[in-house]
């Protein structure tokens, strides 16, 4: 295997004006030497794509939001820019040695599978494309890919970097968001803006959100059936407030081994793309001393997002896709202060008792549910 000092990766960036994009970008000022941007693609942020387009003159630039293009002035003449919702898979670089899709939502689904399809390797830092595509995506035997989510990051990393490891069970943390301390009837009156205080890590909105929900969750163990081919009853979730246990993995020794540090993402970033070298970050070694870590048990009550996930993969077929549609759409009302907390899985509960039910998956089944879905939120709330 090359090491990464034999060459230059080659990155394509989908998502770059993002959280998670801008500590990509972190880590190739950090090691310009060894990393070069190819592609770069932005939703709405016009202004930092431009940014961002005129400093690394990538080959390819896309802005998929068509209304924002006229915003963007000066874009270099080694540049091609594409625009439009239908552009993304532009992005998707083929010189590129990496494809990193760091974009939100179910429009990362079509991008991880042109990828792959194109044998390439992907740091995938978009849950809902495995969410909402998982079974699909899992018989594409081309390409691979590596998980950016700290928490398939850690199980990555305690399998030795071998997916095909064997092991008796995956142990993923959630830190229990913002809410973790509340009763349920304290949480059922607060606003998005106190979901939004997490008090371990520094994320994007939506994200944010589902971690206060304890969505993520749930779709972080449909990510780690999918990435570890793995059962959903070999996969346990504790609470760990402290966010210094990324997840662990238990093995038919009795042995569990567990990836601890500071609650960073640039850790499972940088290692993305730096794999299989690592190499320094900023985040300081985890100081033990003093320290005290606890686990607790994942309370459903207050949390019935967590089941709602479980239960759709469960069902299988389109119910994952039309989980993540109503979720997308349920998280913007609340963010918009249009609902309610609990209004987020009231209305997802109401979506999967609704949605026309298949085991046939195809591109076509797959946008439909997360179309049906989304207006089905809607009817919801229109009828309450």
């Amino acid at each position: 295997m090359r090491r990464l000092g034999d060459f230059m990766k080659k990155i394509a960036l989908l998502g770059c004006t993002g959280s998670i994009g801008s500590q990509v970008i972190s880590v190739v000022e950090r090691y310009p030497e060894k990393f070069k941007i190819v592609s770069l693609s932005a939703n709405d942020n016009s202004k930092k794509l431009e940014e961002l387009i005129n400093k690394f003159k990538p080959k390819t630039a896309v802005l998929t939001n068509a209304e924002k293009l006229s915003e963007i002035k000066e874009v270099p003449k080694e540049t091609t820019l594409y625009y439009g919702q239908n552009a993304l898979l532009h992005a998707v670089s083929e010189e590129a040695d990496v494809i990193f899709v760091a974009v939100s939502g179910y429009a990362g689904y079509k991008v991880v599978k042109h990828a792959l399809t194109l044998n390439k390797t992907v740091a995938l830092a978009n849950k809902e494309s495995l969410v909402a595509g998982g079974e699909i995506i899992s018989k594409i035997k081309t390409g691979k890919i590596i998980p950016v989510d700290s928490e398939h990051s850690a199980i990555w990393q305690c399998l030795d970097f071998n997916k095909e490891r064997e092991f008796k069970k995956l142990i993923i943390t959630a830190s229990g968001g913002a809410f973790r301390t509340l009763s349920k009837a304290e949480i059922a009156t607060l606003p998005a803006e106190k979901a939004l205080n997490h008090p371990t890590w520094k994320m994007g909105k939506k994200i944010t959100i589902d971690c206060a929900t304890m969505m993520n969750k749930g779709f972080e163990v449909i990510e780690a059936k999918w990435l570890f081919n793995c059962p959903l009853e070999k996969i346990q979730v504790v609470v760990h407030p402290q966010s210094v246990v990324h997840s662990m993995v238990s093995f038919s020794d009795g042995v569990t081994m567990a990836q601890t540090s500071y609650p960073s993402m640039e850790i499972p970033i940088q290692l993305a793309l730096t794999y299989p070298e690592r190499l320094p970050t900023s985040v300081e070694d985890f100081d033990f001393y003093g320290k005290s870590l606890t686990f607790e048990k994942v309370n459903f009550e207050k949390f019935p997002c967590f089941n709602l996930a479980l239960n759709a993969q469960k069902q299988g077929g389109n119910a994952p896709c039309a989980l993540n549609g109503a979720n997308e759409r349920a998280v913007s009302k609340y963010l918009n202060g249009e609902i309610g907390f609990y209004g987020i899985s009231d209305s997802i509960e109401y979506v999967l008792s609704k949605i026309s039910k298949t085991d046939d998956l195809s591109d076509y089944v797959l946008d439909k549910t997360d179309k049906d879905a989304r207006n089905l939120v809607d009817e919801y709330f229109r009828n309450k």
